[in-house]
Formats: structure tokens, sequence, C-alpha cells
């Protein structure tokens, strides 16, 4: 693997009955081209608001907890409290998106609009790699 460049990717999501999602990263057919999340961040609009979130491979349909046993959700933030607790997050450093990223916002406050930012990089693949990390992004353990 060649690391090639660092990007952010930022954006909103409103929530409907406390949870909402959105794909930030489309399949566009090029294998040999991976992402690896470093930092993953979300906010409330209001700042105080909290939340469970998480970033994964698939999206997930049941959106009701963080599940580190499930292996196509990578990463987690969460906030819980009051307006001063802090935003933690954990990120398995074990991993490479080579097709889809999914954001995914749960036990949210109702009509809340919320913020994030991934920041990736971006890795040349050559061919085992890449079909190594479409294994993984398809829930299965390696």
């Amino acid at each position: 693997m060649k690391r090639t460049r660092t990007r952010t990717l930022r954006g909103q999501i409103l929530p409907s009955s406390g949870v909402g999602k959105k794909q930030i990263i489309v399949d566009d057919g090029l294998i040999n081209r991976g992402y690896k999340v470093t930092g993953f961040f979300v906010w409330s609009s209001t700042g105080g608001d909290s939340f469970l979130a998480s970033l994964s491979f698939n999206p997930i349909i049941l959106a009701d907890r963080l599940d580190a046993a499930d292996n196509s959700q990578f990463g987690w933030a969460w906030k819980a409290g009051s307006a001063a607790a802090p935003q933690e997050y954990l990120i398995d450093p074990d991993h490479v998106a080579v097709r889809d990223l999914h954001v995914t916002i749960m036990d949210a406050g109702q009509d809340v609009l919320f913020n994030y930012l991934v920041v990736i990089e971006e890795y040349q693949l050559n061919d085992d790699e890449a079909i190594m990390n479409i294994i993984k992004e398809g829930a299965q353990s390696l």
C-alpha cells in the first residue's frame, strides 16, 4: 500500500426519529484505490446534543447500537450527557474502504442537524490488497 494524499469528507445529516444515514463514498469501480479513516468527528449544530454514530462499509439496517462484533462497522463516535461532555471516538486501525462508506447517527435529538467530518488517507493498492479489503468490507473476518 502506498499513501497518496489526505482528504476530508464533511457534511450534515438531519436524523428522522433519532436516526440519520448517509453514504459518503460510493463505489467508483476503481478497486486499486482505498481509503483509511484517521479521524471521525460528529457534533450537533447546537453543540449540546448527545448521540451515537458509526462508520461502516455497509448500511446499518437496524440502527440502534454501536456494534464492534459487526465486521462492517469500523468507526464509532459518541457523546453522552451534557453539552460540556466531550465527544469521543474510536477507529479500528485495521481497515481500508475500497467501495462504500456510510455514516449512521443514532439516538439523536429530534429535528437537530448533525455535522460530520471524516479524515481519510488515500492509498494506492495492489490487486491482492484490494481483494483482501473487499472481502473484509463484506463483513468477513480475516
